[in-house]
């Protein structure tokens, strides 16, 4: 009862909530300018929109997190070095590694467009995975 009732404290907490938010908020201009500039390169070429909808939301998400989640005071340029290291790690490879996965070698796109679905389902469920991974990186090496 006791680790469930810690649990529950860390799930509620101030830091917790704002980074969903925060990560909520990224998703939404990844997913943006990704479902923009597929609608000009095509569905099919996912990778060409792909880097630059991560780009976008790992510049928004370094300021989110930096101000809003952890409220970082720590030195400005070796937080933004170490993030964006760590986010090209996580958010760029593993994306791309996820996507290519889900995207290419399962389908699951093809069934998702059947159900006449827009928004690419394998860039959603990366975006969760993303997310998980993003903050245990800045919690424990980034934002320190």
């Amino acid at each position: 009862m006791k680790r469930l009732k810690e649990l529950l404290r860390f799930l509620f907490s101030r830091e917790v909530i704002t980074y969903v938010i925060a990560g909520v908020l990224t998703t939404l201009v990844n997913l943006a300018v990704f479902t923009l500039l597929s609608s000009l390169f095509g569905q099919d070429r996912w990778w060409i929109s792909n880097l630059p909808a991560i780009v976008a939301a790992i510049l928004f998400a370094f300021f989110a997190n930096r101000f809003f989640v952890f409220r970082s005071h720590g030195p400005f340029w070796q937080e933004m070095g170490k993030f964006f290291m760590s986010r090209i790690f996580i958010s760029l490879l593993f994306e791309y590694g996820a996507m290519f996965l889900l995207y290419n070698i399962l389908g699951i796109d093809q069934v998702w467009h059947l159900m006449r679905w827009d928004l690419s389902i394998s860039k959603l469920l990366t975006q969760v995975l993303v997310l998980v991974g993003n903050y245990v990186v800045s919690k424990w090496f980034v934002f320190t």
